[in-house]
């Protein structure tokens, strides 16, 4: 599976989009490209160049990090695209517990755009890309160095903490769980997009995650993405999660499981 993370959506999305989003967009591509210093200096000073949505999405996910830190168990991030929110997980984890080696960071994700489209996912706010092989990225080997570098960067670094499993989640998944009989889930993050693999996630997983874990969600309550709602109202059903937000992120939600 692939996806977008839906606080930029709306900056790809040419519904959402105005003038000033244009100009902002191609203004920053000129600006990172020109401005001064090395490729490891912009990163050292990412925040002049980080769109407002992006840095949005990740303190989000930082206030969900803290939740998860003392709950036991692997977080499963369930969509890659081009790796941002699974590597976000990995480094808070780095910062955070850098000895907690039986934690694995473990994404989903097809990298060849989304396997089929149920009935479930359609609606009339649907966008262009819902469609089968949209959102294809071809990142596997990206993302792969992208850990390898992570790697040599923090303490424990030769005890592997990411994982990617690689197609299909709809038999992806049950067989991860199946070859992993002592897996713990501390943390599902859905963001598949689509109805079948979100529901097979919260089957799959649900059964693995102890009072206390997190259940996150990136598309509910979306009326451009109905599939997500769906997939929650039949697995776990929305009457058994206190669903919470934050102020500052309209898109992400999340239940700490009782």
């Amino acid at each position: 599976m692939s996806n977008v993370p839906d606080e930029q959506f709306s900056m790809l999305d040419p519904r959402h989009q105005t003038e000033r989003d244009r100009e902002f967009a191609g203004g920053m591509e000129a600006y990172f490209a020109r401005s001064l210093g090395t490729n490891m200096d912009k990163l050292r000073n990412f925040a002049k160049y980080v769109p407002r949505q992006t840095l949005t999405m990740f303190l989000a996910k930082h206030a969900i990090f803290q939740r998860v830190l003392g709950v036991h168990g692997h977080m499963i991030e369930c969509g890659v695209f081009l790796g941002g929110g699974l590597m976000a997980w990995a480094q808070l984890s780095a910062i955070y517990e850098p000895v907690n080696h039986p934690r694995r960071i473990v994404g989903f994700d097809t990298f060849t755009g989304f396997a089929g489209i149920h009935d479930k996912d359609r609606s009339d706010s649907n966008l262009e890309c819902i469609a089968e092989g949209a959102l294809s990225t071809d990142a596997y080997k990206d993302v792969q160095e992208g850990i390898r570098l992570y790697d040599l960067n923090r303490p424990i670094g030769h005890i592997p903490r990411v994982e990617l499993v690689v197609g299909d989640a709809v038999q992806t998944i049950p067989n991860y769980v199946q070859k992993n009989p002592h897996l713990v889930v501390a943390m599902l993050y859905l963001d598949f997009d689509l109805y079948e693999p979100s529901k097979v996630a919260i089957q799959s997983f649900l059964p693995r995650m102890p009072r206390g874990a997190v259940m996150v969600f990136d598309e509910l309550d979306d009326a451009a993405w109905p599939g997500e709602t769906q997939a929650v109202l039949e697995a776990i059903g929305l009457r058994n999660l206190r669903i919470e937000r934050f102020p500052f992120a309209s898109q992400i939600s999340f239940a700490v499981l009782d």
